[in-house]
C-alpha cells in the first residue's frame, strides 16, 4: 500500500531528510529566540531604568539589552543552506535520471536550478544550458517546462513581511517578495556576509492609552531610547514585547526569522521539489517532522514514520504557553537614576 509520501523516488530520500533538518533548525531557532525575550529569570531582553529629567518627568530608559545568542543567525543559515541544497540535489537527480548515465565536469556545475524574474532572462539561461550539453533542461522539453513553472516570472508565490491580518492590527503595510528569489538572495548574501539579525524590535504599550491610538508596529529599540514618559506619583503599567528580527535581503525589511523560514520551507516542499518531480504542487508532501538521530531505521522508514506538524506549528503551543505564563507574571519596577 502506498503513502503520501510514494510519489518521491527512493533516491530522493536524503532530499527529505535534508527538508527535515531545515525544520529541525528552524524550531532551535524558535526556542532560542522565545527565551531570549524571556531574558534571565523572565525579566525580558531590556534592562529598563528610570531618569529623573530637568523638567521633572520620568524617562523609561533602555539600560542594557540582551545579546542574540551567535546560534540564532548560524540556525536561520543553515536552514536557508538546506532548502537551497534540496532543490539543487532535486533538480541534478532528475537530469541524470532523465538522461540515464552519470554525468561529471563541467556539465554537472552547469546543472544548477535558475531564479528570474523576466522571462527574456530564463530564455537566455535555457539556451546557454543547452550550449553546455544540458538538453534536459531546454525549453519545452518536461523537466525545462517544470523549471520553468517554477520562476518568479511565471510563478505569483509571494511571501508577506507580516501577517497581513497582525499589519492590520499594528496599523502597518506588509511587503512581498518571491520565495525563491528569497531564498536565492539569503544564500547568497550568507556566502559574504553573516544573515543579519536585528539585536531588539519591539512594540511598546502603554496600558493608560487607548490600544488603536498608539504607536502599535514594530520598532528598533536600543540603549539609550527613551520607551515613554511620565509623571512621578503617576504610576503607569508599560509593555514592551520585544523580539528577534532578520533583515531580508534588499536591506529595507525587518522581518521575524521563524515565519519566514515557515514560508520558505512550504514552498520548497509543497510546491517546488514536487512540481519538479512529478509536475504540479501539493498540499501535503513530506513530513517536517522526521528523526534523523540514531534509531536504526532506514531513510524510507523514517520517512514513513514522520509526524506532519512544522516547526511553526508545534512552537505555536510553546509560545502560547509562554505569552500566558507572562500575563501572570508580576510587574517589574524599574530601577530610578537621577
Amino acid at each position: 500500500m502506498e503513502d503520501e509520501t510514494s510519489w518521491l523516488p527512493a533516491e530522493l530520500a536524503p532530499v527529505a531528510l535534508r527538508l527535515a533538518r531545515a525544520d529541525q533548525a528552524a524550531y532551535q531557532l524558535s526556542e532560542l529566540t522565545l527565551n531570549w525575550s524571556r531574558g534571565a529569570e523572565d525579566r525580558g531582553a531590556l534592562d529598563l531604568v528610570e531618569v529623573l529629567t530637568d523638567a521633572g518627568n520620568l524617562d523609561l530608559v533602555v539600560a542594557g539589552i540582551r545579546p542574540i545568542p551567535p546560534l540564532v543567525p548560524m540556525l536561520f543559515s543553515e536552514a536557508v543552506h538546506h532548502l537551497r541544497a534540496a532543490i539543487e540535489n532535486t533538480l541534478f537527480h532528475l537530469v541524470e535520471s532523465s538522461r540515464g548515465a552519470e554525468i561529471t565536469g563541467n556539465q554537472a556545475l552547469a546543472i544548477q536550478m535558475p531564479v528570474y524574474q523576466e522571462q527574456r532572462a530564463l530564455e537566455v539561461w535555457q539556451t546557454k544550458v543547452v550550449r553546455r550539453g544540458i538538453v534536459e533542461l531546454a525549453a519545452g522539453t518536461k523537466l525545462g517546462n517544470r523549471v520553468a513553472h517554477l520562476q518568479p516570472c511565471a510563478d505569483e508565490s509571494a511571501v508577506p513581511s507580516i501577517d497581513p491580518a497582525l499589519a492590520a492590527l499594528m496599523g502597518v503595510q506588509p511587503h512581498y517578495a518571491h520565495p525563491m528569489v528569497l531564498l536565492q538572495k539569503y544564500s547568497n548574501t550568507d556566502k559574504h556576509h553573516a544573515i543579519r539579525m536585528a539585536a531588539a524590535r519591539g512594540v511598546v504599550q502603554r496600558h493608560d492609552e487607548p490600544f488603536f491610538d498608539s504607536d502599535r508596529s514594530m520598532r528598533p529599540i536600543e540603549v539609550g531610547d527613551v520607551l515613554t514618559t511620565t509623571r512621578p506619583g503617576t504610576p503607569v503599567v508599560v509593555d514592551a514585547s520585544m523580539a528577534v528580527h532578520v533583515l531580508r535581503p534588499d536591506g529595507a525589511v525587518w522581518v521575524a526569522p521563524a515565519r519566514e523560514l515557515d514560508h520558505l520551507y512550504r514552498h520548497v516542499s509543497n510546491t517546488v521539489i514536487p512540481t519538479l518531480v512529478t509536475g504540479f504542487a501539493l498540499t501535503k508532501s513530506l513530513p517536517p517532522q522526521i528523526e534523523l538521530g540514531d534509531t536504526g531505521d532506514g531513510d524510507s522508514e523514517r520517512i514513513r514514520l514522520g509526524g506532519w506538524q512544522s516547526a511553526y506549528e508545534r512552537m505555536a503551543a510553546v509560545t502560547d504557553a509562554a505569552y500566558h505564563q507572562s500575563l501572570a507574571t508580576a510587574p517589574q519596577f524599574p530601577t530610578r537614576r537621577t
